[in-house]
Formats: structure tokens, sequence, C-alpha cells
């Protein structure tokens, strides 16, 4: 049998697992994951479009970075923020030390929601204008 992946969002989703659980042969090891769904692909487009306009218009350290080191610092400091600190280790070579985080691409729906409002605050803070319009009316 192959895997099995189906949305748990309403009752009946529910009972559709427990029904599908029950009919499962015992015979044959099994395992059962239930995990999060992934951001969303609207969720992906607007945080990215976040960062692109901080990258434009915000000055980190006495400079502007790309948006790959913004989603680095802006993701770290959330995690800071809600309680699920990234993690400095020595580096390989001996070097200074690098931090080690969740990747955005692995975020929940509801994480991910939760680091978009962190990024539009920061952007509020530094008075960056953004350029891409909302069109989903804040539901991410």
């Amino acid at each position: 049998m192959s895997n099995q992946t189906f949305p748990l969002r309403t009752e009946m989703d529910r009972q559709r697992a427990i029904s599908f659980i029950a009919a499962l042969d015992l015979e044959q090891p099994r395992k059962l994951a239930i995990t999060d769904e992934d951001r969303t692909a609207e969720q992906n487009a607007r945080l990215h479009a976040l960062l692109t306009d901080i990258s434009r218009q915000v000055e980190h350290a006495g400079r502007k970075w790309n948006v790959l080191i913004w989603k680095r610092l802006c993701t770290a400091a959330w995690l800071r923020e809600i309680g699920e600190n990234a993690t400095m280790i020595p580096a390989l070579d001996g070097n200074g030390f690098d931090v080690i985080y969740e990747k955005t691409s692995k975020l929940g729906v509801k994480k991910c929601a939760s680091l978009i409002e962190w990024v539009q605050a920061f952007g509020a803070e530094h008075q960056v204008r953004w350029t891409q319009r909302d069109n989903w009316g804040g539901r991410y």
C-alpha cells in the first residue's frame, strides 16, 4: 500500500481518517504521522514580496542585505520572539559561529502566518512601503 495523505480540516475528514485506520491490516506493520499543513503558495509569495521590499528599503548594521539574508535575520528574530530560539554552534572550520534555524519551507500554515505578521510589523516599524497589493485580506 502506498502512502496515504489527506487533509484533516473537518469532522467528516476526521471520520474518514478513523475509518481508514480501522480498515488497515494490522499484520503489516504501519506508521502513522499527523503533520501540520505546509505553508501555501500564497504565503510563500507574500513572505518573499515582503522580504524583497525590506531588502530594498532597510539598512541593518550599516548596509543593505539581500532577500536571503533578510529571510534568515527575520526568521531567527521571529523564532526568538516565539520562544523557539535559533541555535548558534561553532563553525566547522573554527571561524566564528553558524546560526541554525527552522527553514521557512518547512513551516506549517499557522507558523508561516505568524512569521508573515512578524515581518509586516518589522517593516512597519522601519517605515517600509509595501509594493505588493494584499490580495488575500491579511489571511495567510
